[in-house]
Parts: C-alpha cells; structure tokens; sequence
C-alpha cells in the first residue's frame, strides 16, 4: 500500500484495531530546522495535515518542533508563526 504523507518519518500500519498513522519525527520529540523541515516537505500547511490524519486516527498528534537556528531564519520563523 502507498503511504498517507510522503515523509521518512510518517509511519503507517495496520494494527490489531485499524490503520496507525504517525510522525515519528513528532512522537520522539525531534527539533528540526526551518531547513531540514522544507527539505523534508514538513511545511505549515502539510504539518496541519499530518496532525488531522493523526487526530482522526489515534485521537492525537504530535508534530516536530521546528527551530530556526540563523537570525535569518528566526526572521522567517516569526514570520511563519514558528517556535523559535
């Protein structure tokens, strides 16, 4: 089966009582920067995303943080509503 969300840190699989779907990248608390998360794809929009799927699947979701690292990238972060 195709995944959800095409991210190395989604994860999906069938369990005992339906379908688990979730970020490992969130679930183990990972701090990612403005860079690696665009890299990656984990965008605002696509973040909002990943937590609805987990919302209705698990009840939950957990997201990465995301950190800017350079004063150009707290800019950016501010701009974007980003947890510096």
């Amino acid at each position: 089966m195709e995944k959800t969300v095409k991210c190395r840190y989604w994860k999906e699989y069938q369990g005992l009582n339906g379908w688990v779907m979730f970020c490992s990248a969130g679930a183990y608390a990972k701090k990612l920067t403005i860079a690696e998360a665009e890299s990656l794809g984990c965008t605002a929009e696509q973040r909002e995303i990943c937590e609805k799927i987990m919302l209705g699947h698990a009840g939950f979701g957990l997201l990465p943080e995301i950190v800017a690292d350079r004063p150009a990238d707290r800019e950016r972060a501010e701009e974007r509503e980003i947890t510096v």
